[in-house]
Formats: structure tokens, C-alpha cells, sequence
């Protein structure tokens, strides 16, 4: 017995006006200072008009627990009836851990898992709004937090922090900065390659994959030409939630294994990190998942489609100039190697590694460490 969860998506121009048909008394918004900055929160807020906010801006790029849990006390005080995400992973991600938070302050961040229930839901609902089109975390349901004290990215999940609503307005990231638009659709790529040939992957999260691929491949490439095309802006945005569908209920690779860890230690965006491994991964499991490379490889555009996966996906990220190598990044090589055995101890206590379609040992995250410098 398999299931497919999904949040209710709603899509298009002008999505934002579902907020006014909720009728919301109270709601927490949860955000960054750079979106409050952009003005999208006021976006946000034209469509909430009587509904009393409390306002958290302040999640970081890379959140920690404490950064978290410091608004724990005030929103509980608040009693909001919804959260609401204005952001783009880190804070979704941070969104879902003060709903599951405040719905249940009896419980640690660790009892986050698929195996504990938490029973979610008798006080308040969960909204996303993303700003950038590649997370998928409006979709997913996992959070993604930094553990200071051991400087590594714990991996959340349960099926009860999923949003119960995603709202995909292309206006939300019709001004997203090219180096983000370029990140993130890298990790939409990523998403969507490795939620297809994950071992638990199944027809519905194929589905979400293709159609994630025929959408954001052409997508990107054009927004480097025009970066304002809401028409590549909207498909990039449903087909980055298409990829968070798919990864959501299949599961992530290598890839992601080991972008985590180099994140964690580097601090290196998400997803430039583990678009830096994804071709070097997808070599490595070749053999493991070849038709199903072979199909992907077939959607892609004819004028970026080489003989395998592997070399079509290098030709579009030199294309929207996305990094290749960990030594593009600015890590010095002799940092690089010192903290070598780290990262591969981390990247090794990943769920990527064990849903990966291919085994890999230890010796293998090394190599593949070192072959991606």
C-alpha cells in the first residue's frame, strides 16, 4: 500500500485571492527580511484585509532551531487560526516546524517522523506561499534545519506538516534576482531526476517528474533572456512544485546527499550544491536506472539534449551559468580536504543514500566527493 499526499494547489494569475475566501481571523506570516524589504508581504496582505497578523521576519538563510523557537512563547499567546509562508525554503521549512511547534509544545523537534503521530491540526492550519520557483517545500513533507551544535542539516519529516495549501501566484517571483532563479530551478532539476529514479519512486511521482522536466527545462532558459516572462515564470513555478510533488512521495538521491552536507559545512546554497553533484550522480547510477534516465534524457529540448542524462543536464546548467564544480564555489582546497572525511560521514547518514537507486558505500561518496571538486 503506497499514498500520494499532496497540499490543495491552487495556481495561476491572481491565486492570491483564495486567501480572501478563508476568511481568517488570526494568522502568524512567516517570512524573511528580504521579502518583507521586496514589499510581498504587503502583496500578500492586500488579500487578508480585517485578519489580525502577528508577523515573524527574521528567519535566516540557513535557520537553527533557536531561531525558531524564540517566537514560540508569543505565538502561543497569539492563538493564530492559520501560518502562513511568505518565502522560499528556509522559510517554509521553519514554517512547518512552528506550526508542529505550537500545535504540539509537549513534543521535541526530533519527534518529527514519519513514525510518530503528532496530531496536528486541532488549532490551527498551515499555508505556503513560495517566492522562489525550486524548493518544492510548499509541496513536501519535510523540513530541512541546521543543528548548530553539530553543524549538520537534520532531515524532517511527517506526512502532518505538509501545507494544506500551496498558492503558486507567478507575482510572487515575477522579480525573483537571476543568481536565486538560477538556484533554484537547478534544485527543481534535482528534485525531479531523483524523485524519478528514487527506489521508492511510483506512477504518480513519475508523472509530477516529467511534466516537472517539460516545464522547467525550457522555462529557465528562457527567463535568462527574459527574466519578467510571466509565462515561463508561471510554467517554472507549477513545474518546481511539480518536482517537490514528485521527490515528496518518492524520495531524494545522492545528489541531495551530499548537497546537504556540503551546505551544512560551506554554507553553499542549496541549490548550487546539489546541482554541482547531480551530474556526477547520475553517472554513478546509471546502469541501476537506465530506461528511466533515458526517458527523462528524451524530453529534454532537442537543442540541449545530448547522447545521456548526465551530459544533457551539464549543457543546461553551463547554459544559465550555474556552477559545475565545488572548486567554483570559492572553498579553498585545502579546507576542502580537511573537512573531507566530515562530509562524507555526513552526506553518508542521509535518506539519500539509502533510496538511492544504486548502492554506495563510504568509498563511493568520497569518490564522487573528490571527482565533483
Amino acid at each position: 500500500m503506497w499514498y500520494f499526499r499532496s497540499p490543495q494547489i491552487i495556481f495561476g494569475e491572481d491565486s492570491l485571492s483564495f486567501l480572501e475566501s478563508l476568511s481568517i481571523k488570526k494568522a502568524v506570516i512567516v517570512t524573511d527580511k528580504h521579502i518583507q524589504d521586496a514589499g510581498l508581504v504587503d502583496t500578500v496582505r492586500k488579500n487578508m484585509a480585517g485578519t489580525e497578523l502577528y508577523v515573524v521576519d527574521d528567519i535566516p538563510e540557513e535557520p537553527r532551531y533557536k531561531d525558531v523557537a524564540k517566537h514560540l512563547d508569543d505565538i502561543i499567546k497569539f492563538q493564530p487560526e492559520y501560518f502562513i509562508a511568505i518565502g522560499g525554503g528556509s522559510v517554509i521549512d521553519s514554517s512547518k516546524i512552528l506550526f508542529f511547534k505550537y500545535e504540539r509544545p509537549d513534543l521535541e523537534f526530533y519527534d518529527v517522523t514519519p513514525l510518530v503521530k503528532l496530531g496536528l491540526r486541532k488549532k490551527s492550519r498551515l499555508i505556503a506561499i513560495p517566492t522562489t520557483s525550486g524548493t518544492g517545500s510548499e509541496c513536501t513533507w519535510a523540513a530541512v534545519i541546521s543543528d548548530e551544535s553539530e553543524k549538520r542539516k537534520d532531515e524532517l519529516a511527517s506526512p502532518e506538516i505538509m501545507p494544506d495549501y500551496a498558492i503558486l501566484d507567478p507575482l510572487m517571483v515575477k522579480t525573483l534576482p537571476k543568481t536565486q532563479t538560477i538556484n533554484t530551478a537547478t534544485d527543481a532539476i534535482t528534485h525531479a531526476i531523483e524523485g524519478y529514479t528514487s527506489r521508492w519512486n511510483n506512477p504518480y511521482s513519475d508523472a509530477m517528474a516529467e511534466k516537472a522536466i517539460e516545464l522547467i527545462v525550457p522555462s529557465i532558459i528562457e527567463l535568462q533572456k527574459d527574466p519578467e516572462n510571466i509565462v515561463s515564470r508561471n510554467n517554472m513555478h507549477i513545474g518546481a512544485s511539480m518536482a517537490g510533488l514528485s521527490f515528496s512521495n518518492s524520495q531524494i538521491g545522492l545528489a541531495h546527499a551530499l548537497g546537504h552536507s556540503l551546505g551544512a559545512i560551506f554554507h553553499v546554497a542549496h541549490g548550487k550544491a546539489v546541482g554541482i553533484f547531480l551530474p556526477n550522480v547520475i553517472r554513478f547510477n546509471y546502469d541501476s536506472v537506465r530506461e528511466k534516465y533515458d526517458r527523462l534524457n528524451g524530453i529534454i529540448p532537442t537543442q540541449y539534449r545530448e547522447s545521456t542524462l548526465d551530459e544533457s543536464v551539464k549543457k543546461i546548467l553551463k547554459n544559465i551559468g550555474q556552477s559545475s564544480k565545488i572548486s567554483e564555489t570559492g572553498i579553498d582546497k585545502n579546507s576542502f580536504q580537511e573537512q573531507l572525511d566530515k562530509l562524507v560521514n555526513l552526506a553518508g547518514e542521509s535518506t539519500g543514500v539509502v533510496t538511492n537507486p544504486a548502492d554506495a558505500s563510504m568509498v563511493d561518496i568520497r569518490k564522487l566527493f573528490l571527482m565533483s571538486w
